[in-house]
C-alpha cells in the first residue's frame, strides 16, 4: 500500500471542475509530490512553478480561483524504469489532458508498439 514511506509513486490528479487528469511519477514520497502540483496551481506565475503543467492547466482554466483537484496514487513500483513503463502506460492509454504534448512524448520511449 501507499503510506508515508513509500516511493516511486505513480500517481494522478484529477481537476474536480473540468474533469481533466494529470499523470505523473516521482521518486519522492506521495505526500510529497502530488500535494506540490495544487501549490503550482496556487502560484501559477511564480517563477520555479510556470513550466509545470497544472501551473498552466490553472493559468488557462482558472486563474484566480482557488484549486480544486484531487490527487491519488495509482501505483508504487520500486523499480525506477518499471515506474516509468507505468506512467508512459497511463499516459499512453489514457491520454491525460493536463499533461503536456512534450510530457506525454517522454515516457513512451519505455513502451513497445
Amino acid at each position: 500500500g501507499v503510506n508515508c514511506a513509500t516511493t516511486y509513486p505513480v500517481h494522478r490528479i484529477t481537476c474536480n471542475t473540468r474533469k481533466q487528469q494529470y499523470a505523473g511519477e516521482s521518486s519522492r514520497p506521495p505526500h510529497d509530490r502530488p500535494t506540490e502540483h495544487p501549490r503550482h496551481a496556487t502560484h501559477p506565475e511564480t517563477t520555479s512553478n510556470r513550466d509545470e503543467a497544472m501551473a498552466a492547466h490553472h493559468r488557462q482554466h482558472h486563474n484566480g480561483v482557488t484549486p480544486n483537484s484531487s490527487p491519488e496514487p495509482s501505483i508504487t513500483e520500486s523499480n525506477t524504469t518499471l515506474q516509468k513503463v507505468h506512467e508512459a502506460y497511463y499516459i499512453f492509454n489514457e491520454k491525460p489532458e493536463t499533461n503536456d504534448k512534450e510530457e506525454c512524448k517522454l515516457p513512451q520511449r519505455y513502451l513497445v508498439n
